[in-house]
């Protein structure tokens, strides 16, 4: 009788083993599945968002970083061309808005001025100023774009230049400058907008674009003394969706007529 009691106990421990078993095997219940859902949700959408900022952050400092590099190109190329342009020759109009200037292809000294022909003292041999323009002391910006200082150059000789008018001019230093182009800077649309190729009193043919995303442009001339040289104070402001750069350089002029 003991050894049946013993079968019947043993037998019991065994279904009781085999429901457990069974129950592992069923896998996890629907709560744990649902938990197991929202937390996944949960750690999708931090990552979501992660990697969101992250893409966001990329994109945005790789639009400064454009805005700067082609606002500072801008900025640096007007720079190079104002610190040696004709004297006396920048003016700003439109309110603020557009600058003009002569732009500055030679520099040298003369020693004579005889009707159309400037006797020179530097060697221009390989040189030809045909089409360009000759200025001698000018003094204003108005003389300059009246033509009044400006003589085209119908060719040139190693030792001097020759123009199609009158040089009645003469510089107290023996100084002259040879021009190949008048410029004029502005905004159209999102662009600053370069003209050249024209000449000095002309009408502007041929413009580029210096920079785009351009919201606001800003010069102004500050006159030089006998003390100071004169300056032009340069902003630039550029935008790009939400993003905005304001770059501002100030830039000496050349005062010697």
């Amino acid at each position: 009788m003991q050894g049946a009691g013993l079968k019947v106990k043993d037998a019991g421990i065994k279904v009781a083993g085999e429901k457990r078993a069974a129950a592992c095997r069923a896998g996890f219940t629907l709560i744990e599945m649902i938990m197991v859902i929202v937390i996944l949700g949960i750690v999708g959408l931090i990552l979501g968002r992660i990697i969101n900022a992250a893409t966001q952050g990329y994109q945005s400092r790789a639009a400064m970083k454009e805005l700067q590099s082609s606002g500072r190109l801008a900025i640096d190329y007007l720079e190079s061309e104002l610190r040696y342009a004709i004297p006396d020759s920048v003016r700003i109009s439109a309110g603020g808005t557009v600058l003009e200037y002569g732009r500055t292809l030679f520099v040298g000294h003369y020693h004579q001025i005889s009707g159309t022909v400037m006797a020179v003292d530097d060697d221009l041999s390989g040189k030809d100023f045909s089409g360009k323009w000759l200025v001698v002391y000018n003094t204003s910006p108005a003389d300059f774009y009246a033509g009044n200082s400006s003589f085209p150059i119908a060719g040139n000789s190693s030792g001097s230049i020759t123009c199609s008018t009158t040089i009645d001019r003469d510089s107290p230093d023996g100084r002259y400058y040879v021009c190949d182009s008048a410029v004029k800077v502005g905004r159209n649309g999102d662009g600053l907008i370069y003209y050249s190729g024209y000449d000095p009193g002309g009408v502007e043919a041929h413009g580029q674009f210096l920079c785009r995303r351009v919201q606001s442009v800003s010069f102004a001339l500050q006159p030089g003394t006998l003390a100071t040289e004169p300056t032009v104070s340069l902003a630039l402001k550029l935008v790009v969706d939400s993003l905005s750069l304001t770059l501002e350089r100030q830039v000496r002029l050349v005062n010697f007529p």
